[in-house]
């Protein structure tokens, strides 16, 4: 599956990015006491996905590397 199309399917899922990356944006900002941006939501989970592909083999790591991707894509998206 391309990438546009996991995007594509996420937002069927899960509902808009925006909404979703703004929720979780006050949530970790509250827990952590600091203000936390929906594109470092984004940036954040991307850095998950790195800390991933060090132990991730076969399909996991490519789906690893596309999440990777995707959240950089919405992390461009998002920075406004």
């Amino acid at each position: 599956m391309k990438d546009k199309e996991i995007l594509e399917q996420r937002e069927k899922e899960y509902g808009d990015a925006t909404e979703s990356f703004t929720r979780i944006s006050k949530f970790w900002g509250e827990y952590l006491g600091v203000e936390i941006k929906p594109h470092e939501v984004a940036i954040m989970m991307t850095l998950l996905k790195v800390s991933r592909s060090k132990t991730s083999k076969g399909e996991t790591l490519s789906d690893t590397y596309s999440d990777g991707r995707n959240y950089l894509t919405l992390a461009e998206e998002l920075d406004i």
